[in-house]
């Protein structure tokens, strides 16, 4: 694989594991390259058949490949994850299809690390939205106590009040 595949590969991955999201800035590395249908069974290496994805994740799917049964691994780009998987509100995955509940289980994508994980970012997501909220409030505040210094200042000088 060469330098630019390998940076497209990421960025259309978005620097995260394709199975369990994980982040490259929270693995603390690069994460590695899956042949979604693997070379053993006459995979392609080529960049539609790849899939970036972190070690743990990369090592539980190993050679598995049954593309033609509900037993099968869902590819994170071709298939709508939504229909299959649901997370539950304590971060555990839950399946909603027997293929969500075979991915689930072969990638064991409801190990401790893995919820603990979906609950931090869960968190974190939800202090930037309070955040973001926060700004936009004290922005409006501020504008106010502008607008009311103005007011304070043209009465001082004996001027009316603006409406």
């Amino acid at each position: 694989m060469r330098s630019d595949e390998r940076d497209a590969l990421r960025q259309r991955f978005q620097f995260r594991c394709g199975y369990c999201s994980v982040r490259e800035i929270d693995a603390g590395a690069e994460l590695t390259v899956d042949h979604f249908q693997p070379c053993a069974h006459d995979g392609l290496d080529e960049p539609d058949n790849w899939v970036y994805c972190c070690h743990a994740c990369n090592a539980f799917k190993g050679d598995y490949w049954q593309p033609g049964s509900v037993r099968r691994i869902l590819h994170p780009l071709r298939d709508n994850l939504a229909e299959h998987i649901a997370e539950r509100t304590d971060g555990m995955l839950f399946a909603l299809t027997e293929t969500g509940t075979f991915h689930i289980q072969k990638l064991r994508l409801n190990r401790a690390e893995l919820v603990t994980y979906r609950l931090e970012r869960r968190l974190i997501e939800a202090a930037r939205h309070a955040q973001f909220n926060l700004l936009q409030r004290l922005t409006q505040l501020e504008q106010q106590v502008q607008a009311l210094t103005e007011q304070v200042e043209r009465l001082g000088r004996g001027e009316p009040p603006s409406a």
